[in-house]
């Protein structure tokens, strides 16, 4: 592995142009994948710097948890900014994407906030997907129907293990080639088959934390925090987190981090591994997060939009 030498563009932005979504053939595989993708859909309400976002997440425990990225979590804790209730973002399933889930945040790294609250406000914020995960939990449905007693989920691979060659998934809800009405009405799934290239840490002499999953029609914003799935063993190994500058999707460089770079942050920063994070009272976790965290977490971030 090397060290990434530039940082790429991170993808969640309004998107613009309309396109048709390009679905692969279908298969077991793509099926439990899609069923477990959701579609994070954040609406702003009276101006100011925030725009509204669309991006992707993939479910990753029966009980409703959901792994997308912080640039995406992000939204979750300023929903009272600039006013309370002025950011309101929802989980949309399905093909098209249709309002479904209720979420607050379960986890949100430390780490990603202080190097990355200064961007909040930028057009076009890169990064090198660095930390760029958050957890959420589904807390209700938006119909006010009961909960489903279990959620269809891809289970994470958190092992060291990530070579060169092997066959991958692609799943997500790509918006970049879409209006805001568009994205709100006619909003799909797509998927592709790919396999991982270039591996690479952000440590000089670490793990691998990211790869290149070279251009797909996944290649466009909206798909970060979409799900990359093994085809042997069906385990989620990566988060897509970052693309790549061109004119077309086919050479753009999408790239993904590593489960095992999520299970390593969340290690590092709570002591405490993605497995056992969710172990016990989910519900309570998150209550407590939102009561303990999410306050300093928000005044990193709204203290650069207030400057604005």
């Amino acid at each position: 592995p090397t060290i990434p030498q530039t940082p790429s563009v991170v993808e969640p932005i309004v998107p613009v142009v309309p396109t048709t979504p390009v679905p692969i053939a279908s298969s077991d595989l793509n099926t439990e994948v899609r069923n477990a993708l959701v579609n994070v859909l954040c609406i702003t309400e009276g101006g100011g710097p925030l725009k509204p976002i669309s991006g992707s997440g993939v479910i990753i425990d029966s009980r409703g948890v959901v792994l997308t990225n912080a640039h995406i979590g992000q939204f979750f804790l300023l929903r009272d900014y600039p006013s309370k209730n002025s950011v309101r973002c929802t989980l949309r399933t399905g093909s098209p994407a249709q309002s479904t889930y209720t979420a607050e945040l379960l986890y949100f790294p430390h780490s990603w906030a202080s190097a990355n609250a200064a961007k909040i406000a930028l057009e076009n914020p890169t990064g090198t997907g660095q930390h760029d995960y958050a957890l959420l939990l589904i807390t209700g449905r938006t119909d006010g129907t009961p909960l489903p007693a279990s959620f269809p989920y891809v289970a994470p691979y958190t092992g060291a293990t990530i070579d060169t060659g092997t066959k991958v998934l692609l799943a997500g809800y790509p918006a970049g080639f879409l209006s805001g009405a568009t994205i709100q009405s006619n909003l799909y799934s797509s998927s592709a088959l790919t396999s991982i290239g270039q591996v690479y840490t952000f440590v000089d002499g670490g793990g691998a934390d990211l790869f290149s999953v070279g251009g797909t029609v996944l290649s466009q914003k909206g798909s970060s925090g979409g799900a990359v799935v093994r085809e042997d063993n069906k385990q989620l190994t990566g988060l897509i987190v970052t693309s790549s500058t061109a004119d077309t999707t086919a050479e753009r460089d999408l790239r993904a981090i590593t489960l095992r770079h999520v299970n390593q942050s969340i290690i590092e920063n709570t002591g405490t591994s993605l497995t056992s994070y969710l172990i016990g009272d989910l519900v309570a976790k998150a209550a407590a997060f939102n009561l303990n965290n999410v306050p300093t977490l928000a005044k990193m971030f709204t203290k650069v939009l207030d400057s604005q």
